[in-house]
């Protein structure tokens, strides 16, 4: 059964500014845009407020949440009845947070993540990013479609946050950042096996898939990119498994896209009939995902590393062998 979802995301081509109101005027355009994709959801830049705009201290370009950004970017959700990711230096109990705020399709603020990892960006060599607090926690986010997360910038350059978000069932993961990000986004996405959308302040904005390809991408030409993904998907090594492709392929035909990664040893599978799902393959089929392949393996290999006693973690498809 597929879940499919429509993503969109903004690139500002690092042209904006001077001032926080003609960036606020110019994203409020770049969302009309991207919500005549009809999205489920938009990713836009980091701090986008901020582009090209001189300031010394955050004071000047913070702002509350429920303030003026977060106002127009609810009005501009709940028009294009879409979840919209929100970045911005925010005020918490007198602390600058550099944020990214979930809006639903109702305008409403669902919650925010705090940037981890804020680094130094002057020869102020004891503040970071002129007073930021970092934030604490990897969130998740319940939407209608799944489940999120969200990551900003300099958090790329730190693996375990991106690691805590599959932890915590993330299926997609949006990065909003000041630049581009390139194939380290890649490899969180592989990493992971989750879709990860990008959002930048820079040219190139991607949406990415959970083996690491692009799908879609901005660049000088357009702002804007926008895909249909499918977080009904599944992921399997070849041990075990490829002897079933055939059999797969007898009995459902096209109702079924199998992508074989012939040097990695691993394949996806996706379903393209609305009441046929892959966990309904995997039962009748017998496969054996790559996360349960990985981790029963895991539970023997620490069996054996403390001298016993072994456990019997024969898995259903044994009987097909």
């Amino acid at each position: 059964m597929s879940r499919k979802v429509r993503v969109a995301t903004v690139a500002q081509l690092g042209t904006g500014g001077p001032t926080v109101e003609e960036n606020r005027e110019r994203m409020g355009e770049l969302i009309e845009q991207a919500g005549a994709e009809k999205p489920d959801v938009i990713c836009l830049p980091e701090t986008f407020l901020e582009l090209n705009v001189e300031f010394l201290e955050l004071t000047e370009v913070a702002e509350t949440v429920p303030g003026t950004t977060t106002d127009m970017v609810s009005a501009l959700a709940r028009k294009h009845r879409c979840y919209i990711i929100c970045p911005l230096t925010a005020i918490h109990d007198g602390k600058f947070m550099n944020d990214a705020v979930l809006i639903d399709r109702q305008g409403q603020v669902v919650g925010a993540y705090s940037k981890i990892r804020p680094v130094v960006s002057s020869a102020k060599f004891e503040d970071l990013e002129k007073g930021i607090t970092p934030g604490a926690e990897a969130k998740v986010f319940e939407t209608d479609f799944g489940r999120i997360g969200v990551q900003i910038c300099f958090d790329i350059n730190w693996d375990e946050p991106w690691a805590e978000l599959k932890r915590k069932g993330a299926e997609i993961v949006f990065w909003s950042s000041a630049y581009d990000g390139g194939k380290h986004l890649s490899i969180h996405a592989w990493n992971q096996h989750y879709y990860v959308v990008s959002a930048v302040k820079s040219r190139y904005a991607r949406i990415i898939d959970i083996m690491g390809e692009v799908l879609a991408v901005t660049g000088h030409r357009d702002p804007i990119a926008a895909h249909t993904i499918d977080l009904d998907v599944g992921l399997f090594h070849a041990d075990f498994n490829m002897v079933q492709i055939p059999k797969i392929r007898a009995k459902y035909g096209p109702d079924v896209t199998i992508r074989i990664w012939h040097e990695e040893g691993l394949f996806t599978l996706e379903t393209n009939q609305d009441d046929l799902s892959v966990d309904d393959i995997v039962s009748e089929f017998l496969l054996d995902p790559l996360d349960a392949y990985l981790r029963r393996n895991e539970q023997l290999q620490d069996a054996w590393r403390r001298g016993g006693p072994i456990p019997d973690l024969t898995p259903k498809f044994a009987n097909r062998m």
